[in-house]
């Protein structure tokens, strides 16, 4: 089995992406709940050059592509806030240098500072008070305003609309772009991979 075919693509029943899950979880899912409407998957692609080879010689091929047999509303209620989803909105991108870096080496900012926050309208960490930084420029700016810090914002913070790109599967796809499986890619639209 070659190691690039561990993975499997998740679709909605609506054949949208969903997730990439282990090609294992796949097949347990399938058996799992084979006689289950709500909850099952149908195996609908398999790898065309991989295969499992078992004790007695026989071949079995490695799922590539599953759907589930419900329809999942991931997109219903908003972009849900979260750290992740702070630095897709910003591009990856420090609000305060403007210069992009990988997720381990950001973090995110108070605008206003917790401490000088008018908690009557309600929580300080929210989608237009927090922005993503770099610890350089979280130090520097430490607990002030960026007014009080001379450190002019990249862009007002805001909440983001509903779009693939907050898809869990969006930040996974744009990390192997270059290595998709074939089996996957007309499954894939280009907006999965757009973080423009």
């Amino acid at each position: 089995m070659r190691s690039d075919h561990k993975k499997c693509l998740l679709l909605n029943a609506d054949y949208s992406p969903i997730s990439i899950i282990d090609w294992k979880k796949a097949i347990y899912w399938k058996i799992k709940y084979e006689n289950n409407n709500n909850y099952g998957i149908e195996i609908i692609d398999f790898y065309k050059h991989d295969y499992i080879q078992c004790v007695n010689n026989k071949k079995h091929p490695i799922p590539a592509v599953a759907k589930t047999k419900h329809y999942f509303k991931y997109l219903k209620y908003g972009v849900v806030f979260s750290r992740k989803n702070i630095f897709i909105r910003d591009k990856f991108t420090c609000q305060y240098c403007n210069k992009q870096f990988l997720p381990k080496d950001l973090t995110y900012d108070h605008v206003i500072p917790k401490s000088t926050w008018d908690y009557s309208l309600g929580s300080p960490t929210n989608w237009t008070n927090i922005v993503t930084c770099c610890s350089v420029c979280n130090r520097k700016k430490g607990n002030k305003t960026p007014k009080q810090a001379n450190m002019n914002l990249s862009k007002l913070p805001f909440r983001p609309e509903k779009t693939n790109k907050y898809l869990p599967i969006a930040h996974k796809l744009s990390n192997i772009e270059y290595s998709i499986p074939t089996e996957w890619q007309i499954y894939l639209p280009q907006s999965y991979f757009d973080y423009a």
